[in-house]
């Protein structure tokens, strides 16, 4: 009988592999948009078009489904057949995501947004977004790498994103306007319920290769 040699995994250096401490942490550009960029913005979100907020699901034949209990809130998406309106938006986002990614981030592969951002609006007593992560199976999904959001206005309560890092909820800072929040989309995150006044924000991902 021939027996099998084993042959050992060989060990990579330590020292030639490449690390991140950035990949359970969020980050903030602040001041990427002033005070009136962001009430423009929201007054031009509220005529575009109405889209369904929904949640994700794990059925191949429907991936997604509406689940007010999970997720409550107004979603508008801008038209596809007309960029000129809301275009520079997207590429004053991606830019400063690019700069932080590229020099002191992630490192991530990205290759741009692949879905048109959406602006959402958070209302007194039911608005809120249960524990989620954005990164999922479909084939949009599957390639989010950085979710973004930017917080179009801070005059409301409750409505605070938290990401879950073990057993604890952490508050990323600075939850104000103008301000761009982004993280890798594979992080549980979550919108708390907003208990005045109205909560809007800019929402989207940049794409890049599945995760491997």
């Amino acid at each position: 009988m021939t027996s099998l040699k084993v042959i050992p995994e060989e060990k990579p250096d330590i020292n030639k592999v490449a690390t991140c401490d950035m990949l359970d942490k969020s980050a903030l550009s602040r001041n990427v948009f002033t005070k009136e960029e962001c009430k423009s913005i929201i007054e031009l979100g509220r005529t575009w078009e109405d889209v369904d907020a929904q949640i994700q699901t794990k059925s191949p034949k429907e991936e997604s489904e509406k689940n007010g209990d999970y997720r409550n809130c107004k979603m508008y998406g801008p038209p596809v057949d007309d960029t000129e309106s809301w275009l520079w938006i997207g590429q004053k986002i991606s830019a400063a995501i690019y700069n932080f990614n590229a020099n002191e981030g992630w490192k991530f592969n990205l290759i741009g947004l692949a879905e048109r951002p959406m602006m959402m609006e958070y209302e007194k007593g039911v608005g809120k977004y249960d524990w989620h992560m954005d990164l999922g199976p479909s084939r949009l999904a599957s390639t989010r790498k950085l979710g973004f959001s930017l917080l179009l206005n801070d005059d409301y309560e409750g409505g605070e994103f938290q990401i879950k890092t073990g057993r604890e909820n952490y508050i990323p800072p600075e939850q104000e306007t103008g301000n761009l929040l982004f993280f890798p989309s594979y992080l549980v995150h979550r919108v708390t319920l907003v208990t005045k006044g109205t909560r809007s924000v800019l929402v989207g991902w940049v794409h890049g290769n599945s995760f491997s």
